[in-house]
């Protein structure tokens, strides 16, 4: 009778045990679906408050490379900066690529077809690149990588 006890007991912690591990999971689960949704990708430059700086196209009007002034948040916990985004007109896609708190300068250039360089003045922790390359696809639907490099510069070229 003892070890039919032992047994339950044992059991019966067990049981509590992956209860416990479960219901840590899902709260995991639950508080990182909501961080992708919520912050993770902010909204695109067309719904917050931004406005354009530059624009520069891939090789048959494909992607557009938009580089955007942006303020997000309300006053106390607002935040300027810059933002570069990639915008497919043929489905209406934004993909955000960096970001850089508001500093001496942001501009994009292309170093040669599909390699995209961000000129700042920004110090390198001031600089956040969300996508070192991205894929986007061209008018005969097929894809095409952009890899993006950053270069520092006293005067950023416009």
């Amino acid at each position: 009778m003892g070890l039919i006890r032992a047994l339950g007991n044992f059991t019966r912690r067990l049981g509590l045990w992956f209860l416990a591990a479960g219901i840590t999971l899902a709260v995991l689960f639950t508080a990182v679906l909501i961080y992708k949704l919520t912050v993770f990708e902010p909204d695109p430059p067309t719904v917050a408050n931004c406005q354009s700086i530059q624009l520069i196209t891939t090789a048959g009007n494909a992607a557009e490379i938009h580089v955007h002034q942006c303020q997000r948040g309300t006053n106390k916990s607002a935040w300027k900066g810059y933002e570069v985004w990639l915008f497919e007109p043929s489905t209406n896609d934004w993909l955000r690529i960096a970001t850089a708190e508001q500093g001496d300068c942001l501009s994009v250039s292309w170093q040669r077809p599909g390699e995209l360089v961000i000129h700042h003045g920004h110090s390198r922790g001031d600089l956040n690149i969300a996508k070192n390359s991205v894929i986007y696809r061209d008018a005969n639907t097929m894809p095409n990588t952009i890899s993006v490099t950053t270069q520092r510069e006293d005067d950023c070229p416009l």
